[in-house]
């Protein structure tokens, strides 16, 4: 049978299909230096990282498909091309079913790297990775004793000793010899996931999606709207249902792979089992404010993975400012001016950052959601508090995260997933530390959504006041 004979039978699921089951995005990590540079046992690494971290990850090791696949090829110039050209092959299939792919080979040459990418991109997102250890390096550590039998010519055509190895003219990622292997993994496993989630186009999305929601509001703010209550008795506005749409809208139109739990929409279990990732949604935070005519509303967007908030927007629409962050990248303030088209992560903002007190504290307050447990912990605490700030919505957290207060107390079981989501990253990112009352870590996209043992949001662990017996 020739080639005209054949009729590739393409597959019926999508890409955003499979993330919802795998958590990861097609990528191939392709991973060359000299025999020795470590690339293995990097990618051994973070291969386990990932999937400890909930996401669908194989490593391909170039000594282990010469036993299998390539068995029978040798180490001529056209024996390597031949195994390259598999493996990028095995590699397209593998990531392609909805895995991060580690692929460890030599790959001794610019052109089969060149051939690796044609066969890879445009399907699945490429790296080069270089391990950048030289000849001697690599002999120096000769884990496997090979240098010392191409030294004395018992190996022919042995890369970097008697055959020659074409240094990556532009890799994506360069590690160099010094680099520690997990601390090489920890990049690796950090890039993968952050190509999971598109953190770039993510974020701008976000960014986009708050500032045109935040535009609606405000129409209905300086207008008209109609106000409605829910069963809980919490307003619910036609700007709340308006920011909604929108926010919603775009979300499923620009990542279906993700769930979406919001406010002002019914739960659906389907986000529990969604391993890709799901956006957190307060479309209007803050409706007394609103209500009030305060100013102090905003829209909040987190989105989260792994039961971790990884990335979250708080847009506060009659200030026409931003404050967002992401996981590993620090918390920033930005105005809606600002905003381009180019946006890129760490270049677009001001970074944001907790002040450094420790005595004398500034506490933030609700303005709307006053309690009795509030009252009581900051009468027991009076002698290290300076004053307490009131704040609508999530300004509170925002206040923390850029320097202008340093503590926050909630008690009761009032606040959602949807309230805290985007604040908890942001003051994250900004040095903070967001847990229960309990001191344990707050986990996202749970079955019960309700934030049931309060949080407490600190500049520093030594800001924490005493919570007097019966509180808890």
């Amino acid at each position: 049978m020739t080639e005209n004979n054949l009729t590739p039978y393409a597959s019926r699921a999508e890409t955003a299909d499979r993330m919802k089951i795998t958590g990861s995005r097609p990528a191939v990590f392709w991973m060359t230096g000299l025999s020795g540079s470590g690339k293995s046992t990097v990618a051994a690494l973070a291969e386990k990282k990932l999937i400890e971290e909930g996401h669908a990850a194989l490593m391909i090791d170039g000594d282990t498909v010469r036993t299998g696949l390539c068995r029978g090829l040798g180490f001529s110039p056209e024996d390597r091309h031949e195994n390259l050209r598999r493996i990028a092959e095995l590699a397209k299939i593998a990531a392609l079913s909805g895995q991060t792919v580690l692929v460890c080979t030599i790959s001794p040459t610019i052109a089969d790297r060149e051939q690796a990418r044609a066969i890879l991109s445009p399907a699945v997102r490429f790296y080069e990775v270089w391990m950048a250890a030289d000849v001697r390096e690599c002999a120096a550590r000769d884990p496997k004793g090979l240098y010392k039998k191409a030294f004395a010519g018992e190996i022919p055509n042995f890369t970097g000793v008697s055959a020659p190895y074409e240094k990556p003219e532009h890799p994506d990622i360069t590690f160099p010899a010094s680099m520690r292997a997990e601390a090489c993994a920890d990049v690796l496993a950090r890039t993968a996931l952050e190509t999971d989630w598109d953190l770039d186009r993510l974020m701008q999305t976000m960014l986009r999606a708050a500032k045109e929601a935040s535009a609606k509001i405000m129409e209905y703010y300086e207008g008209s709207y109609a106000v409605e209550y829910k069963e809980d008795k919490s307003p619910l506005t036609s700007a709340d249902t308006a920011s909604n749409a929108i926010l919603t809208g775009i979300f499923r139109r620009e990542f279906p792979e993700f769930s979406i739990l919001s406010e002002e929409e019914a739960d659906s279990t389907e986000r529990l089992s969604n391993n890709a990732g799901v956006f957190i949604i307060d479309p209007l935070d803050g409706t007394k404010e609103f209500l009030s005519h305060n100013g102090e509303f905003c829209v909040s967007i987190g989105f989260a993975s792994g039961h971790r908030v990884r990335a979250g927007v708080i847009a506060v629409p009659a200030q026409r400012i931003f404050y967002f962050a992401a996981e590993g990248h620090g918390a920033f303030k930005l105005s809606f001016d600002a905003l381009t088209d180019s946006f890129a992560f760490g270049l677009d903002g001001e970074p944001i950052s907790v002040s450094d007190r420790r005595e004398k504290l500034i506490v933030t307050a609700s303005r709307s959601h006053g309690d009795r447990e509030t009252e009581a912990l900051l009468a027991a605490n009076e002698d290290r508090i300076l004053r307490t700030v009131t704040a609508g919505s999530c300004l509170k957290g925002c206040l923390i995260a850029e320097g202008k207060a340093d503590i926050h107390y909630r008690f009761g079981a009032f606040m959602k997933e949807w309230d805290t989501a985007a604040m908890q990253v942001i003051c994250e990112e900004a040095g903070a530390a967001f847990t229960d009352l309990h001191g344990r870590p707050v986990r996202a996209n749970r079955e019960d959504p309700v934030n049931r043992d309060g949080f407490i949001i600190l500049n520093h662990p030594e800001s924490a006041l005493t919570i007097p017996d019966g509180l808890l």
